[in-house]
């Protein structure tokens, strides 16, 4: 065989290895992405969410929380991504993407924690579909929560709202909120 040859055959073979290598790898990763770990249950589109649990107790300013500072909560200079961490896990009805849900729930700035707005103020739990009826953060964040269930979302300002400033909230915000799932429809 001469040198020729034996260098085509070479780059041939390093070819086919990394084709088959990257075809392997793209195998597994659509495997894993669609399967429960090889158990053999359906795939859930549900975000992961580490429990981490919140012992500080709420303070309120003038009577209110909106105003006051997020109790357990740290502020960050930017949310890159949605994070989530449950407070508590629920043991009741699961929200899915589809769902309607009854939530109390706390909202604040990510930037440095003041609450911007809270239910607990108002007395009222908030209902609203998670199919359009409630930003974006809060549709892939709450579906996979269980009713009783306490979770903190972190959400950047792309699936906040955005460069609209509304009631409170400065344009191109990054938020923090703290939910508890009351019931889901």
């Amino acid at each position: 065989m001469s040198k020729e040859r034996l260098h085509r055959f070479i780059w041939l073979f390093m070819a086919i290895l990394f084709i088959v290598t990257a075809l392997g790898v793209g195998v597994y990763a659509f495997w894993t992405n669609t399967h429960n770990g090889g158990s053999g249950g359906q795939a859930s589109n549900y975000i992961k969410c580490p429990i981490k649990p919140v012992t500080a107790k709420q303070a309120k300013k003038n009577g209110k929380l909106q105003g006051a500072k997020l109790a357990g909560f740290t502020p960050v200079k930017h949310v890159d991504y949605l994070q989530c961490q449950d407070i508590k896990a629920g043991t009741g009805a699961t929200a899915t993407a589809a769902s309607s849900v009854t939530a109390i729930y706390t909202g604040a700035l990510a930037s440095n924690g003041t609450i911007f707005q809270s239910s607990e103020d108002t007395g009222q739990p908030f209902t609203a579909s998670l199919n359009g009826g409630v930003i974006q953060g809060w549709t892939a964040g709450i579906p996979g929560m269980k009713v009783g269930g306490q979770r903190r979302l972190l959400i950047p300002a792309q699936y906040a709202y955005g460069s609209q400033s509304v009631a409170g909230i400065p344009a191109n915000s990054d938020l923090v909120f703290d939910i508890t799932l009351l019931a889901v429809k």
